[in-house]
């Protein structure tokens, strides 16, 4: 059992003799009936009042009024597919929330109208949204059902998701500045240690090592990613400092979710081509290109492609160069293999009909 889990377990074992939950909706804690990506964009607002604040759980299966321990009645939560999940998040919020969850089966005790103690097991889920490093996280579009604006910086305020106050603003900015600070100071202490002859420099932002010398080197940057994220476990201090090891200094933004950087910069610069375009370089119809997108998932993930809101009811798809070099790729996988082409191409066209299947 892990330390969210064990978390979770504690907010719902205090509990009366009939059932009913002591622990009420508080700044860390949220209580929902079920999980369903139609309210992606209710739990996109909470995660970031809970990232602005100290961090906090959203608990699947329980009963606000009264509070009881409800369970989850299928398997959606367990099914979700997280990077769906980030991609909705961080096209309504940003920065990229750090967030994890789970499903756990808990045991409840009740009395039957003869007042003898019956045991059901039901299944709850969590969603944990980490406090933030770099706050405020601010939202970047309007969803007029969750009363989100452009520009919201929502907070935890007990119960409730707010606005933010005035205090609680200052308060941000103020440990933002200590932080950065300190930050910098930190990394100078490294160069004074260190010597520059030892130093090279990460950037996410075009994906280059820079050496020493003055020669820029391609990376592939998920395995950086992929040491990071083992990396945020290790606890500051634990590292024995050793003369000679060299020094990596990371810039632009990494999104552990999806296990791949999220290009920083004008969405234009980023992401320059409509799919019209793309079809025109790789030569190919656009229907085909479209089935080669679905069936590689490439809206999945923000390396490949971005949605953009062009209107208040309009919104196109820009997909990057990694997506160009991607699909060039996998077409030279297919140009021998045109009975695989045509597999996908069909999956493509009958995709309405195996959704459906899926979803019962």
């Amino acid at each position: 059992m892990d330390e969210h889990e064990q978390e979770v377990m504690k907010i719902l074992s205090r509990r009366t003799s009939n059932g009913k939950l002591r622990s009420r909706e508080s700044n860390t804690v949220e209580f929902k009936k079920a999980f369903n990506m139609g309210s992606a964009a209710s739990y996109a607002k909470t995660m970031a009042a809970f990232a602005n604040n100290t961090g906090g759980y959203i608990v699947f299966g329980i009963e606000d009024s009264p509070r009881s321990i409800l369970g989850l009645k299928n398997n959606n939560l367990e099914n979700l597919k997280q990077e769906k999940l980030t991609e909705t998040i961080n096209s309504y919020f940003a920065p990229a929330i750090d967030w994890e969850t789970g499903t756990f089966d808990v045991d409840v005790e009740k009395l039957d109208d003869n007042g003898v103690s019956l045991t059901e097991r039901k299944k709850v889920g969590w969603i944990y949204a980490y406090e933030s490093d770099i706050k405020p996280v601010i939202a970047l579009k309007d969803h007029s059902g969750e009363n989100i604006t452009a520009g919201d910086v929502f907070y935890r305020y007990r119960a409730r998701n707010g606005k933010i106050k005035p205090a609680e603003m200052e308060k941000i900015i103020s440990k933002r500045i200590t932080r950065e600070r300190e930050n910098l100071l930190k990394v100078l202490e490294v160069i004074r240690k260190s010597g520059t002859a030892n130093l090279g420099i990460v950037n996410y932002s075009n994906g280059h090592f820079s050496t020493p010398y003055g020669v820029d080197i391609a990376f592939d940057r998920r395995l950086v990613t992929q040491v990071l994220r083992k990396a945020k476990y290790i606890k500051e201090g634990s590292f024995t400092e050793t003369d000679g090891i060299p020094v990596i200094k990371v810039t632009g933004n990494i999104d552990l979710a999806e296990e791949v950087p999220v290009p920083e910069g004008n969405p234009d610069d980023t992401h320059p081509y409509i799919q019209k375009q793309m079809a025109e370089k790789l030569g190919i119809t656009t229907q085909d290109l479209y089935a080669l997108i679905w069936y590689f998932k490439m809206k999945e993930s923000k390396k490949y492609h971005l949605e953009i809101t062009v209107s208040k009811n309009g919104k196109t798809h820009k997909f990057s160069n990694f997506a160009l070099e991607f699909l060039r790729e996998k077409l030279k996988e297919l140009a021998n293999n045109e009975e695989e082409f045509d597999k996908i191409r069909l999956a493509y066209k009958n995709r309405n009909k195996q959704e459906e299947k899926n979803n019962g």
